[in-house]
């Protein structure tokens, strides 16, 4: 049985593809939700080069109580609704609701969101690629095997360093 092998491309969320609220406060609300400019045009870029879009996020906010994961669901079904009505709905979405100190397998930097999307597709690991801003989500993806894309600040840890998220188009080809 043989079976092709799918490219992905694996995405942070807060800070990514919406914007981040001002100092420690999370998104929490649909209300709060801001699309990144240009996200649209991205993921549809992305996804005509024939990449699955996969969402991948640490929500420690449902285990500090300041929303429920009920909450979370309807912030991302309000979230690919408008993604679906921008021809670019993400192929998966895959969150931790778990606080660093819980140990668990799927909070980033461990890279077990990104490997539950071998649930559903084989991962061509030598094409695909780690969006995010943050240490964790280059810890991710390193540690699942796949090139890392650090947004919004230099990394020389990361395999590339762009300074908005329209840059990973350059990259992304």
């Amino acid at each position: 049985m043989s079976y092709r092998k799918c490219k992905a491309v694996f995405f942070d969320r807060d800070g990514i593809i919406n914007e981040r609220l001002s100092g420690d406060r999370v998104v929490t609300t649909w209300k709060e939700f801001r699309f990144i400019p240009d996200v649209f045009r991205i993921l549809r870029f992305i996804k005509s080069r024939g990449y699955l879009t996969i969402l991948t996020t640490n929500q420690s906010a449902i285990a500090g109580r300041l929303m429920t994961e009920q909450q979370l669901l309807e912030i991302h079904d309000q979230m690919q609704y408008v993604l679906e009505l921008n021809d670019c709905p993400f192929d998966h979405i895959f969150y931790c609701p778990h606080d660093i100190q819980d140990g668990c397998s799927c909070r980033k930097p461990s890279p077990g969101l990104l490997m539950t999307a071998e649930l559903y597709h084989p991962i061509d690991k030598a094409n695909s690629y780690m969006v995010g801003h943050s240490d964790e989500d280059m810890e991710a993806g390193r540690s699942y095997g796949i090139k890392t894309i650090r947004v919004g600040k230099w990394d020389a840890a990361a395999d590339y360093s762009v300074a908005n998220l329209d840059d990973i188009l350059h990259i992304i080809i």
